[in-house]
């Protein structure tokens, strides 16, 4: 009798926190939508200092704030958007249409989640945990040994993919000059992100093989 109150009560359990799940899944979320390509989903917006400023709640429960400059669009639960950027009439021809800002916002998207950049973390792994060893070799500290792997990650975040790659990937979109831009904008940050994750763990890795090889 025991064991089936306790396989009961846990039966419950389970159906409350699959219910509550389903609840959670099945509200309407608007869809926020950066200029870098960027993207997250939001609820309860609403804009402050007049106008200026976006105010939202994230995924998390968690009430940000984020500067309109910074957003292209937001597409609401209902399926309509709301057009955020906005061309400067300052200076004529020094920014983008909204159209044209939108190939380069979904080329900052494709990006963001298509390009891997394996080799920029392979890269900045290889350079981090040799460059103890290098450094030792001449006598210095082991620990000075981060500039090395920092001037790496440099040189990586100023390349990109070339334009013929992006060409063959996406045939249609990079006739629009726009798209490739944001494209290679946001692969570079990625290609920078990755070798930065690449060259804390090979310095971690170095730095510890180092100090044993020379403790024995």
């Amino acid at each position: 009798m025991k064991i089936f109150i306790r396989f009961t009560l846990v039966l419950l359990g389970l159906c409350f926190s699959l219910l509550s799940v389903a609840q959670e899944t099945g509200t309407a979320k608007d869809t926020l939508w950066y200029l870098n390509g960027d993207y997250e989903l939001i609820s309860d917006f609403q804009f402050v200092e007049d106008g200026q400023i976006l105010n939202y709640v994230n995924h998390k429960g968690k009430h940000r704030d984020v500067e309109v400059y910074y957003i292209y669009k937001i597409v609401k639960s209902d399926g309509s958007t709301k057009i955020l950027y906005a061309p400067s009439m300052q200076e004529e021809g020094d920014t983008l249409t909204v159209e044209e800002m939108g190939y380069f916002v979904n080329g900052g998207h494709k990006a963001n989640t298509e390009y891997k950049a394996p080799l920029s973390t392979i890269e900045g792994f290889v350079v981090g945990a040799g460059s103890p060893f290098l450094v030792a070799s001449v006598g210095l500290n082991p620990f000075i040994s981060i500039i090395i792997p920092a001037a790496n990650t440099t040189v990586v975040g100023v390349t990109s993919p070339r334009e013929r790659k992006i060409i063959e990937r996406y045939p249609e979109l990079s006739k629009q000059p726009t798209f490739v831009e944001g494209y290679r904008q946001s692969a570079k940050r990625k290609r920078t992100k990755n070798s930065i994750k690449g060259s804390i763990v090979g310095l971690v890795a170095g730095i510890t093989a180092v100090f044993i090889i020379s403790a024995q």
